[in-house]
């Protein structure tokens, strides 16, 4: 009797005990330093350059699975400048959502950590150090309890679906007045209520006075988003991420919120981090593009050498899948062959060459490295190693 060849596709229950036995204990540890008691000399680093609100330098989260680890961040860096739109974009799973989580530290624990980089946030509080630099705070080493009084005042997030995100037992107004009482506990009631007024006003919400004591199931997802948007101004932040913001709702009510969006970030002097895998949103909306792929980033640059000039095939590929109105109507749609890589333990190389119709020798080799085209533009393709004269 012939003996059964191992699939190789499936874990044996050994395997399978010690990745379960592995990532407990990595799991334990990251959860116990999150713990720790630090000063806050532990989490204040130096910011590159203080022309910058978010500066993200080879950050990692992974999640831990028992059929391995998913690292849905591999290793990614790009900055946010002040008074600026930066769009993060790429399909479905490719890592944008959990890049925002990452900064929040909402990563759903203990499954999901941030197991490396840094995250550097440029606070007015810190000032400079005795060399002339600014100081600002790391954080992936900044303990959940320092977090609070980050998130929700200096940066705040808009997500995906108003509907999962505010709770349908409060009224809207009481949502707003609870951000506004949690970093101004000093604040009165009357105080809080004209706050919420005025943050449901500058949204562009009709007879803001009565639609303060209005439940969510009472609003459109317009008015919905709006109040979502409300809540992310309470605290006058100075980065706003929003994820997807206009993705539950029809076309006429997202140019709406775009133009809101684009209005208040105007007004307020903050930074926007638009997700989205909407390119007309992106051309409209950003200053700054980042594109992703399987968790990696392959180019990115301002927003007009994204689009007039894209280098990495897979740019290349997404911009001619999106429908023009000058194609032709008989013609088949253009779509990437292939499928995404399995995330777990993915290996170090360029994730997208099963899918490129220009891939050469070295895309089996180690994932490429950064390809300065300009001073703005980058793109992280072995194609190019070659022009650089590498």
């Amino acid at each position: 009797m012939s003996k059964r060849t191992k699939n190789p596709n499936l874990l044996t229950l050994k395997e399978s005990r010690a990745i379960i036995k592995s990532n407990l204990r990595e799991m334990k540890r990251l959860e116990k330093k999150k713990r720790e008691k630090v000063t806050e000399d532990y989490y204040t680093t130096v910011m590159k350059s203080p022309d910058n609100i978010l500066e993200i330098e080879d950050l990692e989260t992974c999640f831990f699975t028992d059929n391995g680890v998913v690292k849905s961040v591999n290793k990614i860096s790009f900055d946010v400048p002040a008074d600026s739109i930066v769009g993060l974009v790429g399909e479905s799973g490719c890592g944008k959502s959990v890049t925002s989580l990452s900064i929040m530290q909402l990563v759903q624990a203990p499954q999901g950590q941030v197991v490396g980089g840094q995250i550097r946030f440029n606070s007015d509080q810190l000032g400079t150090n005795e060399k002339g630099e600014k100081l600002c705070y790391d954080m992936t080493k900044m303990p959940t309890l320092d977090m609070c009084r980050i998130r929700g005042k200096d940066i705040s997030m808009i997500f995906q679906e108003p509907m999962t995100s505010l709770n349908p037992v409060f009224t809207v107004g009481y949502q707003i007045e609870e951000v506004f009482y949690l970093h101004n506990p000093e604040a009165t009631k009357e105080q809080a209520r004209q706050k919420a007024i005025d943050m449901l006003t500058l949204v562009g919400i009709p007879m803001p006075e009565t639609i303060i004591n209005y439940y969510p199931h009472q609003l459109s997802g317009g008015m919905r988003q709006r109040v979502m948007i409300a809540i992310a101004l309470t605290g006058n932040p100075k980065l706003i991420i929003a994820d997807e913001p206009t993705t539950a709702l029809d076309v006429t009510i997202q140019s709406q919120i775009l133009k809101l969006l684009k209005k208040v970030q105007k007004e307020c002097g903050a930074s926007v981090m638009l997700i989205t895998h909407d390119l007309g949103v992106v051309a409209e909306m950003a200053d700054y593009v980042v594109v992703m792929y399987a968790g990696k980033i392959v180019e990115k640059g301002t927003v007009y050498e994204i689009f007039d000039n894209p280098m990495h095939p897979y740019t290349i590929g997404i911009q001619k899948a999106k429908p023009s109105l000058a194609s032709d109507a008989s013609s088949e749609l253009y779509n990437i062959p292939g499928n995404v890589p399995n995330p777990i333990n993915i290996p170090d190389e360029c994730l997208f060459k099963g899918r490129c119709n220009r891939r050469c020798g070295k895309c089996g080799g180690t994932y490429p490295k950064e390809i300065k085209i300009s001073e703005t533009h980058s793109v992280f393709c072995h194609l190019y190693d070659e022009e650089m004269g590498e």
